[in-house]
């Protein structure tokens, strides 16, 4: 009854580490490749940078040349093209309401005391409307991928990587592909805001 009297702090504070440890390796920025970094799912910090010495986020436009697309008959077409076509401005809004600490805006430029944001779309799955309508529960979700680099402004060097998806299913009627589309893009600028304010 002693031994377990003494014991049980001890498993006490082993429960209470584990968790502090796992929440560590979430949020680390030491130079290396992690997976499920605070919900972003996969980042590899290159160099670690101070985000005070910066003055500025700069988004260049998404990269859409290999983005997939449905066929050209689906009715779900016309709205992923428009989707992509217009792909940046919900990427920056994201980015900028959840970043506030620095000014965010959309541009080709850099330049010192810049952050750049590189980023292309790797997957532009409008799922299907009819399926989030009559099933739900997740059925016919909108699955947006973005991989993408922070760099800095003045060196051109590549301080992070990551690579991160969002799937959106929930609106009025199903959620409209265009609407749908949209919010994953903001919800993946808003991830990425994440990751430039942990350093």
């Amino acid at each position: 009854m002693k031994l377990l009297r003494l014991a049980l702090p001890l498993f006490a504070a082993v429960l209470i580490l584990i968790p502090a440890a796992t929440n560590a390796q979430k949020n680390a920025t030491k130079p290396g490749r992690y997976t499920d970094w605070n919900d972003v799912y996969e980042v590899t910090i290159v160099q670690p940078f101070q985000l005070g010495a910066y003055s500025r986020v700069v988004v260049q436009p998404l990269d859409t040349r290999n983005a997939p697309m449905p066929d050209a008959k689906d009715n779900s077409y016309p709205a992923v093209k428009e989707a992509l076509a217009n792909s940046t401005q919900p990427f920056v809004q994201g980015l900028s309401d959840k970043l506030k600490t620095l000014p965010v805006q959309a541009g080709q430029g850099g330049g010192a005391k810049a952050l750049v944001i590189r980023a292309r779309i790797t997957k532009s799955d409008p799922g299907s409307q009819a399926a989030r309508y009559f099933l739900s529960f997740g059925a016919g979700a909108v699955k947006v991928g973005v991989s993408g680099e922070i760099v800095d402004g003045g060196t051109g060097k590549t301080l992070v990587r990551f690579t991160q998806e969002r799937r959106s299913g929930v609106g009025g009627f199903g959620g409209g592909y265009r609407d749908l589309l949209d919010r994953s893009l903001r919800q993946i600028g808003g991830d990425v805001a994440g990751l430039v304010r942990a350093f």
